[in-house]
C-alpha cells in the first residue's frame, strides 16, 4: 500500500518549497496479519489504537529536535512520518531508525502487554525527500513515498544511506566515479575479434562490494533507468578507443529500460552518431536479472530497436530467468551460454549434451552461440569442437580499460578450428543463389516484367529496410495471371498480393542434412520452393531443393567412400587431406605409422571374423590413447592392420610408449595374443616445400620397415 492521505499536503509543500529537507520514514508491523490471526479481530483493533496513540505520545517527545514533525496513518499496520530537520537537529538522518524506532518499539510492546501477551517488531523503511529545481513537489512526494515503502518490504541494508549518496554523486559527476572495460568476443572461425562487451566499474573507493551491487540497488530507489543510461553512455565514449572497424558494441540492457519511453527516445543514437557508429554496430544484450512480465509489449520495443538495425542478444541463457520461453518469444540473434553450462562441460557429459543441444537449437531458428565464462583451455577446445561461434571468458582476455592481445594457446585452438570444420558438417553456403530484392509497394507488373528480362531468376524477395517480408516463385505468380481477369486484377496492385509470407527461412551456417530435413517437413504443395538463405536474419540468398538433395547424395557418398567400413574411421582421402592440411599450416608435427607384424598367419589360423575384432580393437586403443594425449588427434585406417595418426610435435613420442603398454595390456588375455606384436614407425616432420603426402609416404614406409624388423612390440622414432 502507498498512499498520501493529503491531511499535510499543503503543509508538507511549504516546507519543501521554502528549502527544506523532509525524512520520510515508513513504519509497519512485521508479521501483524499472524496476531490477528491468534488474537483476533477485535484485540488488533485495539492493540492499533494503543500503537498510534504511543505514536502520538513519542513524536510530542522529539518535537524539539526537529522544524516539524508529522504522522500521516495509512491505516492497517502502516504508518508514515514526516521528520524536517532545521540547523540545530542534533542527528544525521542515519542515525534517526537507531535513535527513534526501538524506543518506540519498547514502549508499545509495554502497553500492550496490559492487553495481549504479544510483542512486535517495527519494519521500517527511511529516505530524504529533497527540494529540485524543476521537480513538482507531488513528484518528489511520491518519489520519496514510494522508494520509502520499497525499503520498508526488503531487508535491512545498513549501508543504505551511503550507497545512497554513491548513487547520486554517480548521476552528477559519472566521470569522476564510473569508467568501462571492455572483455573481447572471438570469432572462432576467423580467429579474430568479433566485438567487445561493456563492462561498468565503479572508481575506487566505493561502498558497493562490486558493480552488480549497484543496479539492484538502483531499481530498488527507482534509479535504474538514469544509472543504465549513465553507464551505458560512458561505455559508447569509450568504446572508440577499443573497437576497430566492423566489430561490434555488445550493450547490457535490462528488460524494463527497453520498455522506458525515454529509451526509445533515440538519445542512444544520438550518442553513437558521435562516436562514428550506427545501430548495427551495437548489439543490445538483454540481462534478465528480473523475469519479463509482458512478453508482447517487450517483444514490441525489441522490434523497435530491430528496425532501426540494432541486434539483440540474450543473456545468461541456461540460468536465472532466461528460458526457452524468452528464446521463442524474443527471437535473438545471439544466445549467450551462461557459465553455469561452461564451466568443467569438457568433464560433464550433461553439461556436453545440453550445450550440443543449444547449438543444434540455434542453427534452426538461424542465431549464433556465443559461449561465455570460458576459463580454460579444456573448456575453450570442447565448446569449439561443439559448434560455438564464439566465444568469451578470462582464458581469452579478463575485461580490460585496453584493447588485449591474443595469447599463443587461444590462437592454437583457433587454429585447429581448421581440422575440425573440415570433418564437421557441410553448410548451404556454398549451394547459394542471388535473391533479387523488391519493396512492397513494387508492383505485380513490374515483377513480371523482371521475371520475363532474368530467364534464371525464379526468385524474388520482398523487404522492407532490409527485413524480408516474403517471396513470389515465377510459377506461382505466372499462374495468378494466367487466371480469368488475372492480369486485370493484379498487375497493378503491390507484390504483396501475391507475396508468399511463410517461406523457409535458414541461417548461412546450416549443415546440409539439417536444411534438407527441415525442407522435406514442408507441406506437399511446397515441397519444392525455394529456401530462402539469412545471415544473422538479413536474406543474402537462396537454395533450390534439386540443388540440395544433389549436395546431400554427394555427401553421403563422400562418407561411403571415405570412411573404413570395419573401423568406421576416416580413410585414404580424408587420411591425404589432412596430411596436406598439416603441411601447409608450416608447423611441425607428428606421424606415427602402427601395423600388426604377423597378422596375415594370425588371421588364417583363427579366422577372419576373430581378426576383425582384433582390428576393431586397435582402432578403439589408438583413438582412446591419441585423444587422451591430444584432444586435437588425427587418427586413420589405412586399410587391414595398417593405421595412421598425425598429431602434435611434442606429445609424438610419449604417445607412441603409451600405444604399446595399452596394446599389451587389453591383448595380454586374448586368444592368440602370443601370436601377434604391434610396430610402431613414428616421424617428426618439420616444414619444408618438397614435402608432399607421397614423399611422406616413401619415408614412414622406410621408417616402418626397420621397426619391423624387431618381430615384438617395438616403437621407433625418426626425424
Amino acid at each position: 500500500m502507498i498512499r498520501n492521505s493529503g491531511i499535510h499536503h499543503e503543509k508538507l509543500s511549504q516546507l519543501l518549497q521554502s528549502g527544506h529537507s523532509l525524512w520520510v520514514l515508513y513504519l509497519d508491523i512485521a508479521k501483524f496479519h499472524e496476531v490477528e490471526f491468534r488474537q483476533g479481530y477485535r484485540a488488533c483493533a485495539q492493540i492499533l489504537d494503543l500503537v498510534l496513540t504511543e505514536m502520538k505520545h513519542t513524536l510530542h517527545n522529539y518535537m524539539h529536535l526537529f522544524h516539524t514533525i508529522l504522522l500521516d496513518y495509512q491505516g492497517g499496520d502502516d504508518f508514515l512520518f514526516y521528520f524536517a530537520p532545521n540547523e540545530n537537529t542534533p542527528w544525521s538522518i542515519a542515525k534517526l531508525i537507531p535513535e527513534f524506532v526501538p524506543t518506540l518499539e519498547s514502549r508499545i510492546n509495554h502497553r500492550i502487554q496490559r492487553l495481549v501477551n504479544e510483542t512486535i517488531t517495527l519494519h521500517s523503511g527511511l529516505v530524504e525527500c529533497k527540494p529540485q529545481p524543476g521537480r513538482s513537489v507531488d513528484y518528489l512526494l511520491y518519489g520519496a513515498l514510494k522508494e520509502a515503502f520499497l525499503l520498508n518490504k526488503s531487508e535491512p541494508d545498513p549501508l543504505y544511506f551511503s550507497h545512497r549518496e554513491e548513487v547520486n554523486r554517480l548521476l552528477e559527476e559519472p566521470q569522476t566515479y564510473l569508467s568501462s572495460a571492455f572483455q573481447p568476443i572471438l570469432d572462432v572461425v576467423s580467429g579474430e575479434f568479433f566485438g567487445f562487451e561493456a563492462l561498468a566499474r565503479l572508481k575506487p573507493p566505493s561502498s558497493f562490494a562490486g558493480i552488480a551491487d549497484l543496479f539492484p540497488f538502483a531499481e530498488k530507489i527507482g534509479q535504474l533507468y538514469p544509472v543504465e543510461t549513465i553507464c551505458r553512455r560512458t561505455a559508447i565514449l569509450n568504446s572508440s578507443q577499443i573497437l576497430r572497424p566492423k566489430e561490434l558494441l555488445f550493450l547490457n540492457v535490462e528488460p524494463q529500460v527497453l520498455t522506458d519511453p525515454e529509451f526509445s527516445s533515440g538519445q542512444t543514437r544520438r550518442l553513437l552518431e558521435t562516436q562514428g557508429l550506427t545501430p548495427s554496430d551495437v548489439v543490445l544484450e538483454i540481462t534478465e536479472r528480473s523475469a519479463i512480465a509482458n512478453y508482447g509489449t517487450f517483444r514490441e520495443a525489441l522490434e523497435h530497436y530491430r528496425k532501426q538495425g540494432y541486434l539483440i542478444a540474450l543473456d545468461d541463457v541456461g540460468a536465472g530467468y532466461s528460458s526457452l520461453q524468452s528464446i521463442a518469444e524474443l527471437h535473438p540473434d545471439f544466445l549467450k551460454i551462461d557459465r553455469c553450462l561452461i564451466q568443467g562441460i569438457h568433464l560433464d557429459p550433461i553439461k556436453w549434451a545440453l550445450f550440443e543441444t543449444f547449438v543444434t537449437f540455434s542453427r534452426r531458428i538461424g542465431c549464433r552461440i556465443l559461449a561465455e565464462g570460458v576459463e580454460t583451455q579444456e573448456e575453450m577446445r570442447t565448446v569449439v569442437q561443439l559448434g560455438a561461434d564464439y566465444v568469451q571468458g578470462y582464458f581469452i582476455a579478463k575485461p580490460s580499460f585496453t584493447r588485449p592481445e591474443l595469447s599463443d594457446p587461444v590462437t592454437q585452438i583457433v587454429q585447429s578450428q581448421q581440422r575440425l570444420s573440415f570433418n564437421s558438417e557441410k553448410t548451404v553456403q556454398h549451394l547459394l543463389e542471388p535473391l533479387p530484392l523488391v519493396t512492397p509497394q513494387t508492383t505485380v507488373n513490374a515483377v513480371q516484367n523482371y521475371f520475363e528480362e532474368h530467364a534464371k531468376i525464379w526468385l524474388i524477395g520482398v523487404a522492407d529496410k532490409g527485413e524480408l517480408l516474403g517471396v513470389v516463385q515465377r510459377d506461382n505468380l505466372y499462374s495468378a495471371l494466367a487466371t480469368p481477369f488475372g492480369v486485370s486484377l493484379y498487375s497493378q496492385r503491390p507484390v504483396t498480393s501475391l507475396m508468399n509470407n511463410k517461406q523457409l527461412l535458414i541461417e548461412d551456417t546450416t549443415p546440409i542434412e539439417v536444411a534438407s530435413s527441415l525442407a522435406m517437413a514442408r507441406p506437399d504443395a511446397h515441397l519444392y520452393d525455394g529456401i530462402v538463405v539469412v545471415q544473422q536474419q538479413k536474406p543474402i540468398g537462396m537454395i533450390r531443393v534439386a540443388s540440395l538433395i544433389k549436395a546431400m547424395s554427394d555427401t553421403q557418398l563422400q562418407i561411403a567412400q571415405g570412411a573404413s567400413p570395419l573401423t568406421g574411421l576416416p580413410g585414404n582421402s580424408a587420411i591425404e587431406q589432412e596430411i596436406k592440411r598439416r603441411l601447409n599450416s608450416g608447423n611441425a608435427f607428428g606421424m606415427i605409422y602402427a601395423d600388426l607384424n604377423k597378422f596375415k598367419a594370425f588371421n588364417d589360423t583363427y579366422g577372419f571374423q576373430y581378426g576383425d575384432s582384433i582390428i576393431k580393437l586397435l582402432g578403439k586403443i589408438l583413438m582412446q590413447d591419441s585423444l587422451k594425449a591430444d584432444d586435437l588427434a588425427f587418427v586413420g585406417h589405412v586399410g587391414g592392420d595398417d593405421f595412421i595418426i598425425l598429431t602434435t610435435q611434442n606429445v609424438t613420442k610419449t604417445l607412441g610408449e603409451t600405444i604399446l603398454l595399452s596394446f599389451q595390456e587389453q591383448l595380454s588375455a586374448l586368444q592368440g595374443a602370443q601370436d601377434l606384436s604391434l610396430a610402431l614407425a613414428g616421424l617428426i616432420i618439420y616444414p619444408h616445400t618438397a614435402w608432399t603426402p607421397a614423399t611422406l609416404s616413401e619415408r614412414i614406409a622406410g621408417v616402418k620397415r626397420e621397426a619391423k624388423k624387431a618381430h615384438c612390440n617395438y616403437f621407433l622414432l625418426r626425424e
